[in-house]
């Protein structure tokens, strides 16, 4: 049987697909387009409501294109009311149970053909690993505790099972990915340093996905720079540069708080670069809370900026707060992506004429691209297939 999966929002989105695409291969499912499935899966998100738009506008395409089909939904958006009244939709479900009911639907048997460890990839640079699922910091703007439940983390012989898989097939570089990654351990006695210390055993390029602040304390700061692994790049939630806001989202930190972990890590860390995401027109948040995060962008001197929007999500308690202007929304949303890429370009100007590792990992004519260990993309002109091997280079402005 020929199944396609559709897979829109995060990297444990990503992750999720994966283990989904390898039990369907291991039963004997065949991957294929969305025009040629016999079943198509669409894995959506529901962090923002243009992320549900999407989910929505993709069933419905999909639908356009293979009336035939058997469209099921998983992901965070199945949760949602509005699909279960989606006539192009035929299975809403779960990703654990997802494919036995399909095996069940269409009376097949149920039987692995092969057990090996499958991952989804196209050049074997960089793979994902999730440690982790769920939250239970319940921000008042979030609704991914209520898709995705507790805290739920692997195991660690499981994670060491699939790392040496992921290492015997070629695989450069792996990504810890979780949804609260730093909360990793939390049921199950044990802690995110004791995943990394598996790992290392693998990789020698290691990336943690996104962290929240308020776990990574000092501890876990010392521990990891000792880790010559650990890729010099990180993630770090912040969402408002404002206290006032932050309190409202019901995060557990403060402005200052944040900073002082950026100074922290930086000190730790050789050419150490950091990423973010930040909500613009919170409820409450005005001018001045506006200039606060304007502010952290600049002192931080983060090398990527993600910038939404606020969208009340159902479920969550900035549902029923008054909602700011959609045009001042749009305009600080504008002013903030602006302002991040500006402070980007002279961030990375900074590290013009230092060397760095790179992993090569796609062709375009005769460049390709990759990334250095602090996630700096850069392209480079080569006769020589560079794609899946890592290259010392001095990096100047025409690699980047």
């Amino acid at each position: 049987m020929n199944f396609f999966i559709f897979t829109l929002g995060c990297k444990v989105n990503s992750c999720d697909s994966n283990e989904v695409y390898s039990r369907l291969v291991s039963r004997g499912f065949n991957f294929t387009s969305p025009e040629e499935a016999e079943v198509i899966i669409v894995n959506s998100c529901a962090v923002t409501s243009e992320s549900v738009r999407k989910t929505r506008q993709n069933i419905n395409k999909f639908r356009k294109i293979n009336k035939k089909a058997f469209i099921a939904l998983i992901g965070c958006a199945s949760i949602l009311e509005q699909f279960t009244k989606n006539r192009n939709l035929d299975l809403i479900s779960n990703k654990d149970e997802i494919v036995d009911k399909i095996i069940i639907k269409f009376n097949l048997e149920n039987k692995q053909i092969d057990n090996k460890f499958l991952i989804v990839s196209g050049e074997k640079t960089r793979a994902f690993i999730k440690i982790e699922d769920g939250c239970e910091n319940f921000c008042s703007y979030c609704i991914i505790p209520f898709t995705r439940g507790k805290i739920k983390s692997k195991p660690i012989e499981e994670i060491e099972f699939e790392c040496k898989k992921i290492h015997e097939l070629g695989f450069k570089e792996i990504v810890l990915t979780g949804i609260n990654l730093g909360k990793y351990g939390k049921d199950i006695n044990s802690n995110l340093l004791k995943a990394i210390e598996v790992v290392r055993k693998f990789f020698k390029r290691i990336r943690l996905s996104s962290l929240e602040p308020d776990v990574i304390d000092k501890n876990f700061i010392d521990n990891i720079s000792c880790f010559e692994e650990i890729c010099p790049h990180f993630h770090l939630s912040l969402q408002s540069g404002s206290d006032k806001i932050l309190r409202l989202m019901n995060r557990k930190y403060d402005s200052e708080f944040y900073l002082n972990l950026i100074d922290n890590i930086r000190n730790k860390f050789k050419d150490v670069t950091f990423a973010t995401d930040l909500i613009t027109g919170f409820p409450g948040e005005n001018d001045e809370d506006f200039e606060n995060s304007v502010d952290i962008i600049k002192k931080a001197r983060f090398i990527k900026v993600n910038v939404f929007p606020f969208s009340p999500r159902p479920f969550t308690y900035a549902e029923n707060l008054k909602q700011i202007d959609s045009e001042i929304k749009k305009q600080r949303t504008k002013y903030a992506i602006e302002l991040s890429d500006c402070v980007s370009k002279k961030e990375i100007s900074t590290f013009f004429g230092k060397e760095f590792e790179v992993l090569f990992e796609t062709k375009k004519g005769f460049y390709y691209s990759g990334y250095s260990r602090n996630y700096i993309k850069i392209n480079f002109e080569s006769s020589e297939n560079l794609c899946g091997k890592i290259k010392k280079l001095i990096f100047f402005p025409d690699l980047y």
